[in-house]
């Protein structure tokens, strides 16, 4: 073969990201889109030389290259969008493979024309130039065939190329991207944006691929050296790339993001440590009841150990709990006030209006301070409440019936209470006060 093999390393690296997104990533909001760029870049870095091997034709690596490169650009904006802001590709979005499909169309067409083994023959006279310009040696469907596969495919991939340039530059000015953000983040522990890393990766991965579909063979024969320094400097920044894919759903990550990201890679002596930093993270993702359901989970889970019950998360204390101190005289304050003090969230039928009475203001005001502070609808604010109400009411009311404790937990009937509680909970009562 006349083609290098050593590229088939950035395509194996590829692969390898693939098979670990598949199996530990495979929920993050761009894993389809990932899958499908770093398949291009398999395809168009290495796949071209082991087909070729297969095969034993330059004709299929050839044609396998001028499929998937013109794919690798539009995947990677269409990666970028994804990570900027909530994006669900369309069929416009994917018209940019109209490129891919013509050209193969007009290489497979060419081909069956002019012949595999004439193909192979034309293809080992342009291996054999360092630059190739169309001449009089070009005749007939060999010109054709130079005119399409080469010309055309390089004007692709130039205007693919500077089409996300212009995009990265207008991308760098909007998120206000800085050098010192990668400074920050190597040495002082900072965080950096998930965007601004898998952009820079690409931008310096492109080079390589320029490197690659721009020069011909003879001159890897020449420089073998600096062949296989480009294959390992692309080889690690792919690797780099699907790396930090990790962190595609998290808008910026640290340092020590990174060295945990395998989450699980704690020895016994800072198990606790590493594990508690974990669900501290964790933490920052979870609002409302989703918070107060993992609380309710772990106060189950320590019932049995001997702790001071002032030691044990509180339903209600979860969803309060807001790394913003209100000062006192606010909206948000006087209404914690007014449900926490005032046990007003105890009083049947309780309306979005008569708080707002209480409070001097009106319900829609209300409900939408409401939404945004604690992410969760009002009435959803008095279930959790009136749960962990009647949490701590069976707690010293062991003998009451369901239909009592519903009703001094503010529910309006013993069903309501039961379907809330279980919900909320994931457990009946019968079952938390039996496990209690």
């Amino acid at each position: 073969m006349s083609l290098t093999p050593y590229f088939v390393i950035c395509g194996l690296v590829c692969a390898f990201w693939m098979v670990v997104h598949h199996f530990l990533a495979s929920r993050l909001d761009a894993y389809k889109l990932l899958m499908y760029l770093m398949g291009a870049v398999f395809f168009a870095a290495g796949g071209d030389v082991l087909l070729g091997s297969l095969t034993g034709s330059d004709t299929v690596s050839h044609l396998v290259v001028m499929t998937f490169a013109p794919s690798i650009i539009p995947l990677t904006w269409l990666y970028f969008n994804k990570l900027e802001r909530p994006f669900r590709p369309g069929p416009i979005h994917f018209s940019w493979l109209l490129f891919p499909a013509v050209l193969l169309t007009a290489g497979i067409i060419l081909v069956s024309l002019n012949g595999l083994s004439n193909t192979d023959q034309l293809l080992e006279r342009l291996h054999s130039r360092i630059l190739v310009f169309p001449d009089d040696t070009f005749v007939g469907l060999e010109k054709t065939f130079f005119i399409w596969t080469v010309m055309i495919f390089r004007g692709i991939m130039v205007f693919e190329s500077v089409f996300l340039l212009v995009y990265c530059v207008q991308l760098i000015r909007k998120k206000h991207f800085k050098l010192s953000d990668w400074t920050g983040f190597l040495r002082k522990g900072h965080k950096i944006r998930v965007l601004e890393i898998q952009m820079t990766l690409s931008l310096l991965i492109l080079v390589g691929f320029s490197v690659k579909i721009f020069l011909y063979v003879p001159f890897y024969r020449l420089h073998p050296v600096i062949t296989v320094a480009i294959v390992l400097v692309m080889s690690c920044f792919l690797f780099l790339f699907g790396l930090f894919a990790l962190f595609g759903s998290k808008e910026s990550i640290s340092m020590e993001d990174v060295r945990s990201a395998l989450r699980f890679n704690y020895s016994r002596e800072n198990q606790s440590r590493v594990s508690e930093e974990v669900v501290m993270d964790m933490v920052d993702n979870l609002q409302g009841q989703s918070l107060t359901h993992v609380i309710s989970h772990m106060v189950m889970q320590t019932e049995g150990e001997e702790k001071p019950s002032a030691s044990k998360p509180s339903l209600t204390s979860a969803l309060f709990s807001n790394k913003q101190s209100w000062d006192e005289g606010t909206l948000v304050f006087r209404f914690q006030q007014l449900m926490q003090e005032e046990l007003l969230f105890l009083r049947q039928g309780l309306s979005l209006q008569d708080v707002a009475e209480r409070l001097d203001s009106n319900k829609t005001y209300i409900s939408k301070m409401v939404n945004q502070t604690y992410g969760i609808g009002f009435p959803e604010v008095l279930n959790i409440m009136r749960v962990d109400y009647a949490q701590q009411y069976m707690s010293t009311h062991a003998d009451e019936s369901q239909e009592d404790i519903a009703r001094a937990s503010g529910f309006q009937s013993a069903s309501s209470f039961n379907s809330t509680f279980k919900r909320i909970t994931g457990y009946t009562p019968k079952v938390w006060a039996s496990r209690k």
